[in-house]
């Protein structure tokens, strides 16, 4: 058979790959004209092939492409094609968006330069891989409806882009058994999705979730639903798909609107989710490197923790990478950090004496995967800010108990006038910086009725102190409501020596929702400290991350227990060099 060439389509995009890069800032000017473009390229048309290696030289090239699924469906595809001399093969990537999103249809295009899976797998194609980046079923130009990654239509979906890829594309590389060389990687939806896969489809080998789930009841902790991000999903989703999001309407869906998820809808949730293969004893097929961010506030680091255990004890090998960031409410609600409005990634993983992009992370990983090539990736990764990081030992150290004497909170009112107090706190900190000895005041509690209710334990004294791993709460809530409803939001708090604001550890909040004795851990943490910081819980009454889960009656309310603080240093977590990873 003959290569793909441009001969072959003539209908397709005729310009060469652009190879130079754009940045964060450049990307917004071309949102519009790219959306103008969606429907501008023509598809085409591939003959059938099953060649495990090319006949004739072919040019770097992409082009778009129509997937039939297994119920006559239509995906949109983008084909990115290797440059290969005759007789030789490059293994596929595949990849795909999360919810919302869509797939990088050309190099230059928002998914391709400023989201990582459009960055990896582009990076992947200039480094002779082939790349097939489909649109899920119901979103951007695919059709159907959106199914919320039922197994029998977005997971058999991924199945079919697999059949198609190795009938049409010629010189996919084979394994040394014979298998062909497939890689995967997607953000979120996507990350789900491999995961997912990775129980059914033997074919896939090496996969990289992005910020996906283990147990997807993780966007509903305690059955509370995350309203704010309810908000931005529907949003989100209904402009990508059209909206054609009829599914988050129907039952049982539709019960997270009023802020507390249905017994159904968790069960379902569960249902779609690693953790309920994982828990029947099912192993997955595939090897995976997951990337998972402390202060994603959609699936918390310990989603990807309980990937990597499933998959290590079903003797696969998996590697994980701690980042900063990931899901991301826009500023106020959480802090700016560049990138897109809602997604956000860090640009290189730091991990002792290994540094690289986390592009390059990704693409060494397949390298190693796919092509045999030396293993550089290392086994577990945690960039303790986005400038500096740690390769640790196989799991985030213990956390150390305190005490939490009885403490008094107004709810819903703790907290909810907290953004009002930023220019406040700015002046006030500019004073206090001037006083002698200010890093050293006493431990004393403050807040509880505009602003949070902070509970200091613990004060800083090292410059290598860190805040690294899974808090834990043993706490008994009490209140004056005559029923047993009591919500109410906690985490880790840190105040920063010389300032006023309290800051909440990795931006993590927890909803404790009912009076009761509450036995549970919390969201995991990665945060450094110095001396003079003030470390303790912080409790909110109302929270923007939760706009809908607060109560609308003002009542009292109280707290009092055991919590465990991650309290660590680096030289007791960090593995040494003659310890290498």
């Amino acid at each position: 058979m003959r290569p793909l060439s441009r001969i072959e389509t003539p209908n397709h995009h005729r310009q060469r790959p652009v190879y130079r890069s754009l940045s964060p800032a450049k990307w917004l000017g071309l949102a519009l004209p790219l959306i103008l473009l969606l429907g501008g390229c023509a598809t085409t048309k591939l003959p059938e092939t099953n060649a495990p290696r090319t006949t004739a030289a072919q040019e770097a090239d992409y082009f778009q492409v129509r997937i039939h699924t297994q119920d006559g469906k239509k995906l949109a595809a983008t084909v990115y094609q290797p440059e290969l001399q005759a007789g030789q093969s490059a293994p596929l990537i595949i990849a795909t968006h999360g919810f919302g999103g869509f797939r990088a249809k050309r190099p230059m295009s928002i998914y391709g330069k400023a989201m990582l899976t459009g960055e990896a797998a582009i990076a992947a194609w200039k480094a002779g891989y082939w790349v097939v980046f489909y649109d899920q079923r119901g979103w951007g130009q695919s059709q159907g409806h959106v199914h919320m990654m039922d197994p029998d239509y977005e997971v058999a979906d991924l199945s079919k882009v697999i059949d198609w890829s190795l009938a049409h594309l010629p010189g996919i590389s084979r394994l040394d058994d014979g298998s062909p060389a497939i890689g995967m990687i997607g953000e979120s939806y996507g990350a789900g999705l491999q995961s997912l896969a990775s129980f059914t489809e033997p074919r896939l080998k090496a996969l990289v979730p992005l910020a996906g789930w283990h147990d997807l009841n993780s966007i509903a902790p305690n059955g509370e639903f995350r309203t704010a991000w309810g908000t931005v999903l529907l949003g989100a989703g209904g402009i990508s798909s059209g909206f054609d999001v009829g599914a988050m309407f129907a039952s049982p869906w539709n019960s997270a609107f009023d802020g507390t998820i249905s017994s159904e809808m968790s069960q379902l949730m569960y249902e779609r989710s690693p953790a309920s293969f994982c828990d029947k004893g099912m192993a997955p097929q595939s090897d995976a490197l997951f990337i998972q961010g402390f202060t994603d506030t959609l699936f918390s680091f310990q989603e990807a923790e309980k990937n990597y255990d499933c998959w290590r004890n079903a003797g696969r090998d998996a590697r994980i990478i701690g980042l900063q960031s990931g899901h991301a409410m826009p500023w106020p609600i959480q802090k700016m950090r560049g990138g897109l409005p809602f997604f956000h990634t860090d640009d290189t993983v730091h991990c002792g004496d290994y540094e690289a992009s986390t592009v390059d992370t990704i693409v060494s990983w397949w390298d190693e995967k796919l092509r045999g090539q030396e293993s550089l990736v290392p086994q577990y990764c945690v960039n303790i800010t986005e400038d500096r990081g740690l390769a640790i030992e196989e799991q985030l150290p213990p956390a150390n108990q305190f005490s939490l004497p009885r403490e008094k909170v107004t709810v819903p009112l703790a907290g909810a006038f907290e953004w009002l107090m930023v220019p406040f706190d700015t002046g006030s900190d500019m004073f206090r910086a001037i006083w002698p000895g200010a890093d050293l005041r006493e431990l004393k509690t403050n807040g509880g009725f505009g602003r949070p209710k902070f509970i200091p334990l613990y004060i800083a004294r090292g410059d290598d102190e860190l805040l690294l791993g899974k808090p834990r709460i043993d706490l008994r809530v009490a209140g004056s409501s005559s029923g047993e409803s009591m919500p109410m939001f906690v985490g880790i708090g840190v105040q920063h020596a010389n300032r006023r604001r309290v800051r909440v550890a990795s931006e993590q909040l927890t909803p404790l929702t009912e009076k009761g004795i509450h036995r549970q851990e919390l969201a995991a943490v990665s945060q450094p400290l110095k001396p003079g910081d003030r470390v303790g819980v912080v409790v909110y009454g109302f929270t923007a991350q939760f706009p809908l889960n607060s109560a609308f009656l003002a009542r009292n309310a109280s707290i009092k227990g055991d919590v465990w603080l991650p309290l660590t240093r680096e030289e007791d977590v960090a593995l040494r060099p003659e310890r290498p990873f």
